[in-house]
């Protein structure tokens, strides 16, 4: 829960007034404080991210009151606090086994967009990176694989230095060894839990932050190897 917060607490770290907090509390939207005398009340860091979700519903999404309030009854509020809601949507047909979230594209349509020939997609696929359907379409999350691999190509990552489908391949297993351990380490424990959505919704929720620590963790790796890998006698 964090440190206890008095209410010209919770005003400076939400930007809302008073008088907007309370009513939040009446409506259901926010939990009741802890109250350990007549006209004293504590609220804590679960007050702050609940507003914090209201706002952004409020300010990106346009949501009326009525529907935040039903919304958040059920909603990861940390999740909706820091944005990250959408992506977590997105996430879920996939992992309740519904399908791949997002639409299919073409064969064709992957490597117009992604600048690939269409062969070397082809490849991918017969080295299990992405897969392409019986329709001869990709999912969208094969898709942006894809995009993204030749993304590197186009910034100057050229096969003939070694960027080539067999470096595309060690990016894949060392992502499907990650993603054995989050499954074995990380998101055994959902199986505890009471129904399969709110499962699904607390797993995506962890791919998504490990995702988002593994490219930390990525970028910290490949700076200090760029530092050791200089000469002894470069300069800053």
């Amino acid at each position: 829960m964090g440190a206890r917060l008095k209410m010209k607490d919770l005003e400076a770290a939400t930007g809302i007034g008073r008088e907007a907090i309370r009513f939040y509390i009446r409506e259901g939207m926010l939990p009741e404080p802890e109250r350990p005398g007549r006209n004293v009340a504590y609220y804590n860091d679960d007050h702050v991210l609940h507003i914090r979700a209201i706002k952004r519903l409020q300010t990106e999404a346009f949501l009326p009151l009525a529907a935040i309030r039903d919304l958040m009854k059920t909603a990861d509020v940390r999740a909706l606090a820091e944005g990250r809601g959408p992506e977590i949507a997105a996430l879920l047909p996939s992992m309740l086994g519904e399908g791949e979230a997002g639409p299919a594209c073409t064969l064709d349509a992957a490597a117009a967009m992604s600048g690939l020939h269409a062969d070397e997609i082809e490849a991918m696929a017969r080295r299990g990176i992405i897969d392409i359907g019986p329709d001869g379409c990709l999912a969208d999350r094969d898709a942006r694989i894809c995009r993204l691999w030749g993304e590197l190509r186009a910034a100057g990552f050229e096969a003939s230095d070694g960027f080539d489908l067999d470096h595309l391949q060690r990016y894949q297993e060392v992502s499907a060894w990650l993603a054995d351990l989050e499954v074995t380490k990380f998101l055994g424990t959902l199986a505890t839990r009471q129904g399969s959505e709110a499962a699904a919704r607390v797993g995506a929720e962890g791919l998504l932050l490990a995702r988002d620590l593994f490219g930390a963790l990525h970028v910290r790796a490949a700076l200090r190897a760029l530092q050791q890998a200089r000469p002894s006698g470069d300069s800053e």
